[in-house]
């Protein structure tokens, strides 16, 4: 193999008539197996050999072709810088439902709120909605904190009754309800309505 006297790097250890156990890298050693390791290694560098060659003359033929000189762009063919009705780096909680930029970038590993229940879509896609169901449930809530409070009044069971037919007791009363011991599966205050059977 001609490497052996060649310069460089492989001049020192890839040589012909390899001895085995050698533990050091041949190149395209890989490609060539079921023979003597001598064998196989003279192979390799072989191959090796060849695919140098061919790469030398590969770039001499790079170097020999002309380069062109880039030719600027005319301001004519330019695109159009379209005008941004938000300022560049407005988060997306601010942007308004329509916006084509309300969304987080694929990879954003941030809180999104409402995206837990969106599924089977693209992430963009996915916090486009979530941020537009939040942004909704967000107007809804200020509206109610800035309207006008409604005050009801609860009903309360006339003075003396205990079982109502509208409304059930309070969990944790301590007196007797009729047949409480044959129900089950239900909260307290459902099991306790009407819980005398009157016909409403």
């Amino acid at each position: 193999v001609s490497t052996q006297s060649t310069g460089g790097w492989c001049s020192t250890k890839l040589k012909g008539s390899m001895v085995p156990g050698y533990t050091g890298y041949v190149p395209k050693g890989q490609h060539f197996f079921g023979q003597r390791y001598a064998q196989a290694c003279d192979n390799a560098l072989k191959s090796f050999e060849k695919d140098l060659i061919v790469k030398e003359k590969n770039e001499e033929t790079l170097r020999m072709v002309p380069r062109r000189p880039l030719t600027p762009v005319s301001k004519a063919n330019a695109y159009p810088i379209k005008p941004r009705d938000f300022e560049y780096g407005t988060s997306p909680y601010r942007l308004p439902n329509s916006h084509n930029e309300k969304y987080f970038v694929s990879g954003y590993t941030g809180f999104v709120p409402q995206a837990r229940q969106l599924l089977a879509k693209g992430y963009p896609v996915i916090t486009n909605e979530a941020l537009s169901i939040h942004k909704e449930v967000q107007d809804r809530v200020r509206g109610k904190v800035e309207a006008p409070p409604k005050l009801t009044r609860a009903r309360t069971a006339p003075p003396g009754v205990i079982y109502t037919r509208q409304a059930g007791l309070i969990p944790n009363y301590t007196g007797h309800v009729p047949a409480m011991k044959f129900k089950y599966g239900r909260t307290y205050g459902a099991t306790t309505v009407n819980a005398l059977n009157q016909s409403i």
